[in-house]
């Protein structure tokens, strides 16, 4: 299969051969096919929106050729680039960019105007996109008087609208709330699902890295590395010919993940993860030093609370006693569960070793789970554990199996249980593996 885009050494450098020159883009080369869920992730500045926007074309290479279906963007007349922008690409953005003078509907049918459609057609084609996002009852309201997830449910529509081949979506959640930015996350993917869009998705947001089939890994204006995700059902995943050694190389995939960690810094990572996402980058760096500590052996539990209760103008984490108290009630309790998989693997072997450990890793994850889980349910989270630990399923599927419904093999719990199910998972697993 060819790839719908392909770019080759692209470099984007800024006031070249000033005193102030700046790179953006460092000789990246990436590949596109049809279909696919790409997402380019790093932090803020890496050159991850910059490829995007040389990709769409508003953004020009210093450096390199950009190839659209087998041919150089270079080579495009004006008329050319112009439908391909307005044709072949759809864009959302994390401003939602609409125009606030003019209503919904207005703003949906406003690429249409660039192409040879009668004023009927752009409303019956706009009305039909409303209608799937939930939003046809809105289109005389004017665009600001909408939430901000309906603003970008908008966007979405307006970026569909002339059908594109390509969708690309530049930190569309990064201004919503967590549930609008579910909604807007899942239409995404049942858009490149149902719809068979190619999608490329810029975020720097490692929560949403399940959803892409490649993900594209930016740092300094560079292409770092690039990890598959594969897409399987759970009865495919019964479908294995061979069954990775317990525990084996995992480390090195979640590294694959994650920038470049030592096992002990990866380790306080991925449990400093878990237990925030809310503190300053100031506190986060002192919690994840800490946690590192405390699983060194160099402070014991009780001295861990003392730092992460202490001031920050002190020298501590400057955590509110009660949020101190949480975290290191969280850590003792995955400590724990560490202490009691030593005593397995070390007294136990074959099948009932594997037994004991799926049966506590399942203790774990659904200790503070408020619902109650059918027989059914309970047997698809072992299988599901199983197939995590033993390498038949990565990351993505992994929470993909917990969201499944019943009926098609999966566990069938909500998006968000899943979620945190997951990455509960994933956080006891990194702690467990080490070299």
């Amino acid at each position: 299969m060819e790839p719908i885009i392909k770019t080759e050494n692209v470099k984007v450098i800024y006031n070249k051969g000033k005193e102030n020159e700046f790179v953006a883009l460092d000789s990246i080369s990436i590949e596109v096919f049809p279909e696919e869920y790409l997402i380019f992730f790093g932090p803020s500045g890496c050159g991850k929106s910059t490829m995007l926007y040389t990709i769409l074309g508003l953004q020009t290479p210093t450096e390199g050729k950009v190839f659209i279906n087998g041919r150089d963007r270079a080579t495009f007349t004006e008329d050319e680039a112009s439908k391909m922008t307005s044709v072949f690409f759809g864009m959302i953005f994390q401003n939602f960019n609409l125009i606030y003078s003019l209503n919904v509907l207005d703003n949906v049918t406003l690429p249409t105007v660039f192409i040879d459609q009668s004023k009927e057609e752009r409303v019956g084609k706009a009305m039909k996109v409303l209608k799937r996002f939930g939003i046809e009852t809105r289109i005389k309201n004017f665009a600001g008087n909408l939430s901000g997830g309906q603003q970008q449910r908008v966007a979405i529509s307006r970026a569909l609208i002339n059908d594109p081949t390509i969708l690309l979506a530049d930190e569309p959640v990064g201004n919503l709330d967590s549930e609008s930015a579910e909604v807007v996350m899942e239409t995404l993917k049942d858009i490149n699902r149902t719809d068979r869009k190619t999608i490329i998705l810029v975020t720097h947001d490692s929560r949403y890295l399940a959803y892409a089939d490649r993900v594209y890994y930016f740092k300094d204006a560079k292409v770092e590395r690039v990890v598959r995700n594969r897409r399987r059902t759970p009865e495919e995943a019964d479908k294995k010919e061979d069954e990775v050694d317990f525990l084996m190389n995992e480390l090195e995939r979640l590294a694959m993940v994650h920038d470049f960690m030592t096992v002990p810094q990866l380790k306080a990572w991925s449990l400093t993860n878990y237990l925030t996402e809310e503190l300053t980058v100031g506190q986060l760096e002192r919690l994840e030093l800490l946690i590192e500590d405390l699983l060194a052996g160099k402070v014991n539990e009780h001295q861990c609370f003392e730092r992460a209760n202490l001031a920050y103008s002190e020298g501590g984490v400057g955590l509110y006693k009660s949020t101190a108290v949480k975290y290191v009630l969280k850590v003792s309790h995955i400590l724990r569960a560490i202490k009691e998989y030593k005593e397995i693997a070390t007294s136990l072997s074959g099948d009932e070793q594997k037994q004991k450990v799926v049966d506590l890793l399942r203790k774990f994850l659904i200790t503070d789970y408020a619902g109650d889980l059918k027989p059914i349910q309970l047997e698809r989270l072992d299988k599901v554990i199983y197939n995590r630990v033993y390498g038949v399923s990565n990351m993505g599927e992994l929470n993909q199996f917990l969201d499944w419904p019943l009926s098609e093999g999966g566990v069938g719990l909500n998006a968000k249980t899943s979620e945190h199910l997951a990455q509960k998972l994933e956080t006891i697993l990194a702690q467990l593996y080490s070299k």
